[in-house]
Formats: C-alpha cells, sequence, structure tokens
C-alpha cells in the first residue's frame, strides 16, 4: 500500500498507527509455528499468520479472522502482530532461521524485499496451488503478479492494492476559474500556477524526502515520459535517460517558478501532502485513497475531489501492494495455509476488507463482484483510483531494491532542494545504485 514503506507511518490505509503486540514465538519443526502436526485435536490444522497491521486494520485483520475460523471446522488460524512495516521482514528472516516463523505471512508491505525472505528457502512456490482451484495467475493482471515472482517463480500474491492520484480543494479551483481537471502534467503545471497565491497559497504540494514515497510517486513520472526504472532483466539502472531528466525537470521547474510548495512546508507527516492541502497551503497534492478520511474532516466532503495523475506523455502508475506467502511446514499446515489465502481473496472477503480499510481489489474477480461495484457507484471519487489499475506496473521485485531506492531519494531531494540539477542528480543516482546492483 507497500505501498510504500508509507503504511509503516500511516498505516496503510490508516497507513500506521502506533500499535503493537507482542508475540509469543514457538518453536516447531520444517519452519512452521507450533510444535506439533498441526492437528488441534478436533480435526483442524491450526496455522499461525503473522502481519504488520495496525490501528483499525488489525481491527478488521481480527474481525475476517474470526469470522473464517466461526465459518469451518478445517483450519484454526491464529493472527499475530510481527513487526511495524520496515523491521517485519528482518524478523521473520531471523524467526525463520531458527524455525520460529509463522506458516504464512499476510499483507506483507514491502513485497520488492521479499526476495530476501525467498532467499531463506523457506517460502513456498505457488504454482501447484495455483494451477486449480478458485484463485489463478489468471486471476491477477500481469503487473500484480511480478510483484511476487522471483527467479521465474510465483512466490507470493497481493492481497491488498493502493496507489495514488490527485486530490484537490474544489473551492480553490472554482475561485481561480479552473472548470476541469487536468488531463496531462503541462496541464497541471498551468493549473498550479492559476491557484498560486505569492506564498500563501501553492499550486501543488510534490513528494520531497530521502524515503521510498518519493521514489514510488516519481516512478510514474518516470514511465509517464516514456523511460525505464531498470533494464529488462534488473541488472542496470536505465532512469538516468532523457525521459527520467524530463520527467524530473517537470517537478524542479514548478519549484523554480514558486507554484510548487518550497522546503519550508516539507515535513516528516504523511510526506507533507495531505497536511499541505488540509492546512489550504496547497491546492493539489499526490496520495492515496486512505486519506480520503482525513481530507474530508478538515476541508469537507464536498469540497475534496480526486483525479487520475496526468502523465507527460502517457499517464503511468506505480502499484503499492502487500503480498501474502506461504511458509514451508507439513503439507497440512501448507495446504490449510493456501485454503486460508484463498477465502482471504475471495471477491466476499476481499470487497469487505478493502470496503473497511480504503484499499483497492488485488484481483480481478473483487473488482467485478457487484458489492465492490456497488461500493464504487456510492463512492465515485475512488474511480479515479482504480481506473488508474488498468495501466499500473510495479516496482521491481530484487533483492537490492532497498539499496537502488536509496540511492535514488538522496538524489531526488537534492534536485527537489534546488541545490543539484537534474541531469547531475540522476547521474549520482545512477552510480550509487548501479554499484548496489552489481554487488549482488
Amino acid at each position: 500500500m507497500q505501498f510504500t514503506n508509507r503504511r509503516a507511518r500511516r498505516a496503510m490505509a490508516g497507513l500506521a498507527l502506533a500499535a503493537g503486540a507482542a508475540i509469543a514465538l514457538a518453536g516447531c519443526s520444517s519452519g512452521g509455528v507450533s510444535g506439533n502436526s498441526g492437528d488441534s485435536g478436533g480435526g483442524a490444522t491450526s496455522i499461525t499468520v503473522w502481519h504488520n497491521y495496525t490501528g483499525p486494520q488489525a481491527t478488521e485483520v481480527k474481525k475476517l479472522v474470526d469470522e473464517y475460523n466461526s465459518s469451518q471446522s478445517k483450519v484454526k488460524v491464529t493472527a499475530q502482530y510481527a513487526a511495524q512495516s520496515d523491521q517485519f521482514d528482518a524478523k521473520l528472516i531471523n524467526a525463520l532461521k531458527n524455525n520460529t516463523g509463522p506458516n504464512m505471512v499476510l499483507g506483507d508491505s514491502t513485497p520488492q524485499k521479499i526476495g530476501q525472505v525467498v532467499q531463506t528457502g523457506k517460502v513456498v512456490p505457488l504454482e501447484k496451488y495455483l494451477s486449480s482451484g478458485s484463485i489463478t495467475k489468471d486471476t491477477f493482471t500481469e503487473g500484480m503478479l511480478s510483484t511476487g515472482s522471483f527467479n521465474g517463480k510465483q512466490y507470493s500474491l497481493p492481497t491488498d492494492i493502493g496507489d495514488y492520484a490527485v486530490v484537490y480543494n474544489k473551492e480553490m479551483f472554482k475561485e481561480a476559474g479552473i472548470t476541469d481537471t487536468p488531463k496531462t502534467w503541462d496541464d497541471l503545471a498551468a493549473d498550479a500556477k492559476k491557484l498560486t497565491k505569492g506564498t500563501t497559497q501553492y499550486g501543488m504540494y510534490l513528494p520531497i524526502g530521502t524515503g521510498e514515497w518519493p521514489v514510488f510517486t516519481w516512478q510514474s513520472m518516470l514511465w509517464s515520459a516514456g523511460g525505464d526504472f531498470l533494464n529488462e532483466d534488473n541488472t542496470k539502472v536505465e532512469f538516468n535517460s532523457a525521459a527520467g531528466v524530463k520527467a524530473l525537470t517537470a517537478w524542479t521547474d514548478m519549484l523554480k517558478d514558486g507554484t510548487a510548495y518550497p522546503q519550508s512546508l516539507m515535513t516528516s507527516t504523511s510526506n507533507g501532502g495531505t497536511p499541505a492541502v488540509t492546512s489550504k497551503k496547497a491546492a493539489m497534492a499526490i496520495t492515496g485513497a486512505y486519506d480520503l478520511g482525513t481530507l474530508d474532516e478538515a476541508l469537507g466532503k464536498d469540497n475534496v475531489g480526486v483525479f487520475a495523475l496526468p502523465g507527460i506523455k502517457e499517464n503511468a502508475m506505480n502499484l503499492g501492494t502487500n503480498n501474502s506467502y506461504l511458509l514451508k511446514g507439513t503439507d497440512a499446515q501448507q495446504n490449510a495455509s493456501w485454503k486460508f489465502m484463498q477465502w482471504w481473496l475471495s471477491p466476499t472477503t476481499e470487497a469487505k476488507w478493502d470496503i473497511a480499510t480504503g484499499l483497492l481489489p488485488a484481483n480481478s474477480k473483487t473488482s467485478d463482484d457487484s458489492t465492490w461495484t456497488k461500493y464504487l457507484d456510492d463512492n465515485p471519487r475512488l474511480k479515479a483510483f482504480a481506473s488508474e489499475l488498468d495501466y499500473a506496473k510495479a516496482r521491481p521485485s530484487i533483492t537490492q531494491y532497498g539499496e537502488v531506492s536509496d540511492a535514488l531519494s538522496q538524489e531526488l531531494q537534492a534536485a527537489m532542494l534546488l541545490q543539484k540539477s537534474p541531469s547531475d542528480a540522476l547521474e549520482a543516482a545512477e552510480t550509487k545504485a548501479q554499484q548496489a546492483l552489481d554487488a549482488k
């Protein structure tokens, strides 16, 4: 809702309210929790599921798990909060090495790092499960499947989907005489000029900082300009290109002409975007559907609009996914975990989950479900987010992604603070990122 490590700060939906529960770990064989065969004595196979949901999402997880356990007698699921998203994979890997890990992970919010978990040899390839049953590869788009594919095998499936769009203050648009939302980035930049009032009101808030959020959002700009992030086999940096310079210049030009926020508006909360809009310092910002509640409360629901992120040459979008996967245990535990995952991904369950959390359907069956489509009809602003999934792509699922992203985010910030030119910033980022790829 990888969303990007964004959920660690805000509860991806909420993406992260402070929460945490101590985890009682039980030793087991074959890398799964529970020190027995998994049979609870009444014919049910017991499995332990780790997640990193917090706040309202954790409440909803418990509610749905209880519903599943009450609906059948073959599988008994125990859900446990493991750690916040930036610590989750490290804790999981350590547990797997000590044979104290769970049977399943629900909603890992950093799918680009799952490759490190796969390297433990404890993640179950899903091909045999996906060959039949209610959930198959055809249930997902290619972009969504790619988030869990490593070395030609499918190790995880997206169970949460998030993306971002542009939210805006309708009253400010009306006051500026803007009657339609922008369809291209040039249109957006032109509208931002009309919306800017000196230093009291800026037309746009653009992502800044050294975390994943600026990289996550800028990749859409790069793709929309016709560029690539890495080459096809993820061995070579491609973002330092004419398209990359064009994509970054589209942002820095708005900083230079004063239509986007200055450095002084940068905050550590919500990447700055939502506070800038709720405080009426900015008329537009890039964020996810999970922030609509906060915006509505501050500005009034009728005053908060949404439109798809405009592109430079064409529209582009980056998928934020939380992925789920099975971990090696007994055949009974693995089969029970798969049964639970199929139930979680069923249209009925996923529609409930998405409606409660502000997330989007992770598969086509839920997208077509009558409950979900009615919800979209009743909440038309969500259609802007949902429509972007048709052309969305995903970040590369490689073990070095974190280092590549860190190298780029440092240089994006230097460019956004106007300390470096876009070309110099991307050249420096390429050098550091390529070193990380070559160190594989």
